[in-house]
This record gives C-alpha cells, sequence and structure tokens, in this order.
C-alpha cells in the first residue's frame, strides 16, 4: 500500500524556519560567518533534516546565508564592499520608486507617514533603537506602497532584507545607534517635506543622498565593531 505524505506540512514548517532564521540573522542575533548546522537546527526545531535543509536553501535564496566548502551553511559575511554595492542599488531603484510615488500619494498616505515620524521621535526618546529600525521601513515602504511597478516594489524589499542584517550593529553600539536613529529622523521629515510639496525630482535627489549618507555611516560602524569581513565568497 502507497504511504501518503503530507508534503505541504514540510513546506510550512520549512517556512517558518528560515522566517524564524531569517529574523535573528537581520537582528544580528545569529552573527556573520556563524555556522548553521542542519543536525544541531533540526534538534533545536525539534523537526526533520528535510524541512532544515528546505529552510537553508530559502535562506541562500534571499541571500543570508552562503555555503561554503568545509564548513558548510554559515550567515552571510558582512564587509564594506557588500554594503556599498547593496546600498548603491538601492539608490538606483529607491530615488525612481520614490520619484513615480512622489506625484501619487494621498492624503492617507501623508497622514500614515506623519504617524510614523512620531513613532519614530518616541523610539528615539525610549531609546529603542530596535523598534527605531522598524518604523525606518514603515515609513520608506509607505512611500513605495504608492509606487506603481510591483516588480520593483518586490525587488526592493529583498535588498532591504539583505541590507537589514548590516544595519542590526545599530542595535550592538546603542550610542552608534542613536546618532544613526537621529539623523535618519532628521533625514525622513527633509522627504516627507518634498513629497507634500510634490516635488519629485528634490524627493527623488533627496533618496538617493540619504541611502549614499547611510552607506557611509554604516561601512564605519562595521569596521569600528568588527564585522568587516574580507573572507566573503562572493561566488
Amino acid at each position: 500500500m502507497a504511504t501518503e505524505i503530507d508534503f505541504s506540512h514540510i513546506r510550512t514548517l520549512s517556512s517558518l524556519i528560515t522566517d524564524h532564521l531569517a529574523e535573528q540573522i537581520e537582528s544580528g542575533e545569529l552573527k556573520p560567518g556563524e555556522r548553521l548546522v542542519q543536525v544541531e537546527l533540526a534538534k533545536r526545531f525539534n523537526v526533520s533534516r528535510v524541512a532544515i535543509r528546505d529552510a537553508l536553501m530559502e535562506l541562500r535564496r534571499r541571500g543570508l546565508s552562503i555555503n561554503v566548502p568545509k564548513r558548510g551553511d554559515i550567515v552571510r559575511p558582512v564587509s564594506c564592499r557588500t554594503v556599498r554595492e547593496l546600498f548603491e542599488v538601492r539608490r538606483i531603484n529607491e530615488s525612481y520608486a520614490v520619484q513615480l510615488a512622489c506625484s501619487r500619494i494621498d492624503e492617507a498616505g501623508f497622514s500614515k507617514l506623519r504617524k510614523i515620524i512620531k513613532e519614530q521621535e518616541s523610539c528615539i526618546r525610549k531609546k529603542d533603537i530596535g523598534g527605531f529600525m522598524g518604523k525606518d521601513w514603515e515609513f520608506h515602504q509607505a512611500i513605495f506602497e504608492y509606487c506603481p511597478n510591483e516588480q520593483l516594489k518586490e525587488f526592493i524589499q529583498s535588498l532591504w532584507a539583505r541590507t537589514r542584517q548590516a544595519r542590526s550593529v545599530a542595535q550592538s553600539d546603542l550610542s552608534w545607534g542613536r546618532q544613526w536613529a537621529e539623523a535618519s529622523l532628521s533625514r525622513h521629515r527633509e522627504l516627507f517635506n518634498a513629497l507634500e510639496q510634490r516635488d519629485c525630482a528634490k524627493a527623488a535627489a533627496l533618496t538617493a543622498q540619504i541611502i549614499d549618507s547611510a552607506s557611509k555611516e554604516l561601512e564605519a560602524e562595521l569596521v569600528k565593531v568588527g564585522w568587516d569581513s574580507s573572507c566573503e565568497d562572493d561566488s
């Protein structure tokens, strides 16, 4: 008699595990270069190695881990070069997305942006840098919602997933994290004003400047805390 196997259950498990590991990588809980061992993860999550294997494959697809010969899967190392390249791609795509969204944002969108800015101010007062980071994505996502190009929005979201890992240094160095948050908030206010004035060219230019500045600040901090790595496998 043939045995029926519910493969959808395995996919669901692997998806949940992938999301959990991705959150730990993006928050910095799982450090760059840390090994992701199938046997250990299977015991930790109390699941089969099949589910773990699928989860690790998805992590590699998302660009959050790599497979190194003789070492297996590891959390993708962070290097200034990688950050620089990711932010360059972000600058090109996000400035265009903001330009497309600028003339389409309605009052509901502006109200949402105002609310997020106030919530960011609250996060800074509470020294909640992790919370601020979440609101940072919400702010930009609220703008991208008005971009009519769905493929562009999906691509930008994948880029943010890659850069969150490096930006988690803001939570490991609280002094730098607060300075970064305050600078980011100031930039958000300036970008909001350009959008509200329907100055699409200025909004696009500001987006490019914001990303360039963030890249330089982050690269310097990666070196300071020792996260910059020259051993990344770029193949």
